[in-house]
């Protein structure tokens, strides 16, 4: 059933399902997109997963029998063979090959941000500091100078790439990707019942909500 418990929920909703959208176009097929396009991902991946108030948490708290499900591989289980050959990494990150298997393990919010996924210069690079290294330092959301371990090695070798290659920045979009499938279940159940106004969302002859937005965004996937 919709949830009739106020507006300010309704526009929390609508911003998570566009900001899901954004983070989708954004993340497929990261090798066809330009620097600046996965460099917006890190500020997605932030207000949904990491800020203070992430709008995930938001969302979950009103839908808790929702699954959020993050299917991912750590740097450690990717680099084992590696590692069993006595040849340690010193710098790299997972890449695609972090995405895990849909019906594979799974983790839920905490543990997909602790999860390592590279190490630069003996640092081992976590879910959480890669989106803080992008969004805080190379200007996902403010262009710095790098602070936390393993951020002075990552902006070493951004200018070299730039222009060339975005393979160290592609990690973004593989990490949007693990993001999106796990947000799919409450971007569905919000599309398919969401939180209304009782006195401004009466439902139609269709049983679609007269002037509430997910009508009209409904209608344009349709168009």
């Amino acid at each position: 059933m919709a949830q009739d418990i106020g507006e300010q929920l309704i526009l929390a909703e609508w911003l998570f399902v566009e900001t899901v959208d954004d983070l989708r176009r954004r993340s497929t097929n990261p090798e066809t997109r330009t620097r600046y396009e996965l460099l917006g991902i890190a500020p997605l991946l932030r207000k949904l997963l990491t800020d203070g108030k992430a709008l995930l948490n938001t969302i979950k708290t009103t839908r808790p029998e929702v699954p959020i499900e993050f299917h991912i591989r750590s740097w450690n289980e990717i680099e084992d063979k590696l590692a069993a050959a006595g040849l340690p990494r010193h710098f790299g990150n997972g890449g695609e090959r972090i995405i895990g298997d849909p019906g594979g393990p799974a983790v839920g919010l905490e543990q997909f941000l602790k999860t390592d996924i590279g190490v630069a210069e003996g640092n081992d690079l976590s879910v959480k500091s890669v989106i803080r290294y992008y969004a805080h330092v190379e200007g996902g959301v403010h262009f710095g100078k790098p602070a936390e371990p393993g951020e002075s090695t990552l902006n070493g070798m951004a200018p070299l790439l730039l222009g060339h290659s975005t393979g160290q920045i592609q990690i973004l979009g593989s990490l949007g990707q693990i993001a999106v499938d796990a947000m799919e279940p409450l971007r569905q159940s919000i599309l398919s019942e969401p939180t209304i106004h009782g006195l401004w969302h009466r439902k139609d002859d269709h049983g679609r909500f007269m002037n509430h937005w997910t009508t009209e965004y409904l209608q344009a996937l349709r168009d």
